[in-house]
């Protein structure tokens, strides 16, 4: 979780789910949208209208 944490507050602009997933060798976007709901229910990470995530 705290990888993904640090994609994402790292990331120049906001990031998708995707490019997230893409960061990290053998791992599909379904298995990083829960870190990243679960980022975003603690306030550490906010959703954009546009579905990506910023730090």
């Amino acid at each position: 979780m705290q990888a993904v944490r640090a994609v994402v507050t790292q990331a120049a602009a906001p990031v998708t789910v995707d490019k997230v997933a893409a960061c990290f060798r053998r791992t599909r976007p379904e298995r990083v949208r829960p870190l990243l709901d679960t980022l975003t229910a603690l306030a550490l990470v906010r959703p954009t209208p546009e579905g990506a995530y910023a730090g």
